[in-house]
């Protein structure tokens, strides 16, 4: 949904499940919401990096955990933390991560115009790497 907004304002929401880019910058950024669904608060079987840019995510609602597996050509030790709301986290360029959250969460992520296209990588989780993770 987008509103009618004064001349030179862009403004834009997503109520819908999953991930949805909303604003782009006439620079090199973008905007997006991404939503819980049912099935989104379980341990991950895949885990995904961008190797060109920093991805930032913001929780404004439910519960999220962040969870990175290093930077190496395949995912490598599992780490997670607990978001927290209005906290903002940055995942650097390269590293894998991952972000079950529950049905009722928001999160907003910043990231270069592109990446949800051909800017990142999958890679699937071992059952080690996934018994590692709490939820």
């Amino acid at each position: 949904m987008t509103d009618t907004a004064p001349q030179g304002l862009e403004i834009a929401s997503h109520d819908g499940p999953g991930y949805k880019p909303l604003i782009r910058s006439s620079g090199d950024w973008m905007a997006a919401i991404m939503n819980g669904q049912a099935d989104s608060w379980k341990v991950p079987d895949s885990i995904e990096k961008h190797p060109a840019t920093d991805e930032l995510f913001v929780l404004t609602a439910g519960r999220a955990m962040l969870i990175t597996a290093g930077s190496g050509e395949k995912p490598g030790k599992v780490e997670q933390v607990e978001m927290q709301p209005s906290v903002l986290y940055n995942v650097k360029a390269g590293v894998w991560h991952v972000s079950p959250q529950s049905p009722d969460a928001t999160f907003i992520i910043i990231e270069a115009t592109g990446t949800e296209i051909d800017g990142s990588v999958r890679a699937p989780l071992t059952k080690e790497q996934q018994a590692a993770i709490r939820m």
